[in-house]
């Protein structure tokens, strides 16, 4: 089956039609609640229509090319369901005062469930379906667009420690001198405390909304795999026990090709858990490659490799990176992939090195250089999403270790 089809399939396609359905349903009932012009209504219906076929083909792009962050691209429902929610929210606003609409929330949510860029796409296109169902002015339009967009670009990645305070300040600040510069002061009466009750009162749910989705998505995201590979890559696991009694040499490479993972994936912004705890693993398949002796198909041992990584709970973005990497004829796609490469290749041939002479100096720089031309002539990363920056930055980052290279004498 063609990945982009794995990735998209059909039901996610009636989910995003089923809410372009309820958003046209919506915008039409609204325009009968408040009695606009048939010519007004059929305008906001097309208009709502094309804007939501609009997303549904953004997130068929974000998840047939892997572009949605964390592992939304593992989860489109959960993004479908944010969206619904949001499009709920949304069309209720036009009820609401307009100083009042929750959309920097929206905005803030749908670009954690899905990606900076749909984040952007859908919560402007759920903005205008708030605007066209209440006919207010074009300005308060703007002045949610650009504190929307502020709070997407704060919070545009995440890591492991989760440092939201900064963003999250950042973000509210930013609502309340937007809706201070296009409510308060075009406000038909003198300037007083009473005007700011509606901002504040914005900025002040927002913050408590805000804090429930981030607590939320940090549960169900950010560390709901944390145990899983504390338990992985603890030296009692199972698993690397029996690497280490079996085949020992392959069981320390792995711990160095590991500390390459973490380092390279934290400087490079990637998933540094994942590629860790793949680098432990990445030679786990030595334990069965027996398997295929006396009759018994090589098939089926990798088979039972892989039925493994679901019987231990291996993290999904985990069992990724370790099939791009095992499977010969599986394209690379991952950048945590290429980095586990590269570590295991740098890692393996310096030991290989070393042994032959262990009082041996060796050119380190020299050595990364034809091994990193050695990779790219191959065309293994040909089809990666990895930069040519980025590959440069692993290079230099392997450069930079050369104390560590004596431990593996």
């Amino acid at each position: 089956m063609d990945e982009k089809k794995k990735n998209y399939r059909w039901y996610h396609l009636l989910t995003g039609f089923g809410l372009l359905a309820l958003a046209v349903a919506g915008i039409w009932l609204i325009g009968i609640i408040f009695q606009v012009g048939q010519d007004t209504q059929l305008r906001n219906m097309v208009i709502t229509a094309m804007g939501m076929a609009v997303i549904c083909l953004l997130v068929r792009q974000e998840a047939g090319e892997r572009l949605m962050q964390y592992d939304n691209n593992e989860h489109v429902l959960r993004f479908f369901l944010c969206l619904g929610i949001c499009l709920a929210v949304a069309l209720a606003c036009v009820f609401l005062p307009v100083g009042a609409w929750p959309f920097l929330v929206i905005y803030i949510t749908l670009a954690l469930y899905g990606s900076t860029f749909l984040g952007a796409a859908a919560g402007s296109v759920l903005l205008m379906i708030a605007v066209l169902g209440s006919g207010i002015q074009s300005h308060m339009f703007v002045m949610y667009l650009v504190s929307g967009m502020i709070g997407v670009s704060l919070f545009r990645k995440l890591d492991a420690e989760f440092r939201v305070g900064i963003p999250l300040a950042v973000s509210l600040m930013s609502l309340l001198v937007c809706e201070t510069a296009n409510v308060v002061l075009f406000a038909n009466e003198r300037l007083n405390m009473e005007l700011f009750v509606v901002p504040a009162a914005n900025v002040i749910i927002s913050a408590i909304l805000l804090l429930g989705i981030l607590k939320l998505f940090s549960q169900s995201v950010i560390y709901r795999y944390r145990v899983t590979y504390m338990e992985l890559t603890a030296p009692e696991c199972e698993l690397l026990t029996r690497l280490k009694e079996e085949a020992r040499e392959d069981y320390y490479q792995s711990m160095h090709t590991a500390y390459f993972c973490e380092r390279i994936a934290g400087r490079l912004e990637l998933d540094v858990q994942a590629v860790k705890a793949a680098g432990f693993y990445h030679k786990i398949g030595v334990l069965y490659q027996n398997r295929g002796e006396d009759g018994e198909d090589p098939a089926d041992a990798g088979k039972e490799l892989f039925d493994m990584f679901h019987r231990q709970h291996f993290p999904p973005v985990m069992q990724e990176i370790l099939k791009e990497y095992l499977i010969p004829e599986r394209a690379v796609r991952r950048r945590e992939t290429a980095v586990l490469i590269m570590a295991d290749a740098v890692t393996a041939s310096i030991i290989h090195l070393l042994a032959a002479d262990k009082s041996r100096n060796l050119d380190y720089d020299r050595i990364i250089d034809s091994i990193f031309k050695i990779k790219m002539d191959s065309g293994v990363l040909s089809q990666c999403r990895i930069s040519m920056n980025e590959i440069t930055q692993m290079k230099k980052i392997f450069k930079e270790e050369k104390l560590y290279y004596d431990f593996l004498r």
